[in-house]
């Protein structure tokens, strides 16, 4: 006991105090896209000298800004950090940093919130930061959830360079468009018509597709969002995938993302032999962490944050995490 304390209290003399301290330095940067929109993004890292890795946020759907309140797991570098680390999150197209949950989204939200775009904005950030940063090291590890999970799928499709990443419940073995199908317009074991059904919502699908654009909405969404997301199925891609990545769902997640789609995607991984994906299907748990009880809350957040910086797994952490008591 006395040889664990000693060295701890080694390990802290060696962290830097700035560190010890959670003291932080924030950047609020904007550039233009191709297109000349503003992206503005966020750098959050510890005051010290050396050069740091990089943990990319990539948030989910909604126009809640990136530095909102929340209990959302945010992964803000501290002290209790396997590494020290800075953290970049982009923010949405028509998005103040701190807008809370439940405001109304802005005409420009609603016109350039695609994935596609969120794709484009992470990796023009990504070539900014590159010329720029000084204080980055090159490495980067991606933690994404939700719409953010299939945005950082195809981050990983043209940046395989990426060190590590975990992608969250974001399905991936099937479209949005089959969620809708199979799971929540039209099950199978509907009463009524499904044939009828199947139509009515094809027919949605079709209008969303011939004009993709701002102004018309569709489940609270408009069809700009809808199109970038109906058809993408991200099989194909992380078959061809090498960067080490782990699939993290909730096995009771159904309103949101199914966890068929998760399975389908880890089976069709599985199929074509990929080594490079672990799959963690969490016990209990919804679309996020917050029904689990909080000791599981922590040690998933923990082991998802120690794996992506270290690459290596506490396995009592992660029994708790997945599996529960």
């Amino acid at each position: 006991m006395k040889q664990i304390g000693l060295w701890l209290a080694l390990l802290m003399l060696a962290l830097p105090q700035s560190l010890l301290a959670r003291d932080l330095i924030h950047e609020e940067r904007s550039i233009p896209a191709t297109d000349e929109r503003p992206i503005t993004f966020y750098v959050d890292r510890p005051a010290t000298d050396g050069k740091l890795p990089m943990l990319l946020v990539v948030d989910g759907s909604g126009c809640a800004g990136q530095l909102r309140e929340t209990d959302w797991g945010t992964y803000a570098p501290g002290a209790d950090d396997p590494v020290p680390y800075a953290r970049v999150m982009v923010e949405k197209p028509g998005v103040a940093a701190e807008t809370p949950h439940g405001t109304e989204c802005s005409a420009t939200f609603y016109r350039y919130y695609t994935i596609q775009n969120r794709v484009l904005d992470h990796l023009r950030v990504l070539q900014h930061l590159a010329a720029n940063a000084d204080w980055w090291n090159g490495e980067v590890y991606v933690w994404s959830w939700s719409d953010g999970g299939d945005v950082a799928a195809q981050i990983l499709t043209y940046r395989p360079d990426i060190d590590r990443a975990v992608l969250g419940a974001m399905g991936g073995g099937l479209t949005m468009a089959e969620h809708f199908e199979r799971f929540w317009v039209c099950p199978e074991d509907m009463a009524g018509d499904r044939a009828a059904c199947l139509a009515r919502l094809r027919s949605d699908f079709a209008a969303i597709e011939a004009s993709p654009n701002g102004t018309d909405m569709w489940n609270g969404e408009s069809y700009a969002t809808w199109a970038s997301r109906l058809r993408t199925r991200l099989s194909a891609p992380l078959i061809d995938n090498r960067v080490p990545i782990l699939i993290v769902h909730g096995e009771r997640d159904f309103e949101s993302t199914p966890v068929e789609s998760a399975r389908k995607l880890v089976a069709d991984l599985e199929a074509a032999g990929n080594p490079a994906f672990t799959y963690w299907e969490v016990r209990g748990m919804e679309h996020s962490w917050r029904n689990l009880p909080d000791a599981r809350q922590k040690s998933l957040v923990d082991a998802m944050r120690r794996w992506l910086l270290t690459g290596e797994v506490d396995a009592e952490q992660v029994r708790l995490a997945v599996e529960g008591e």
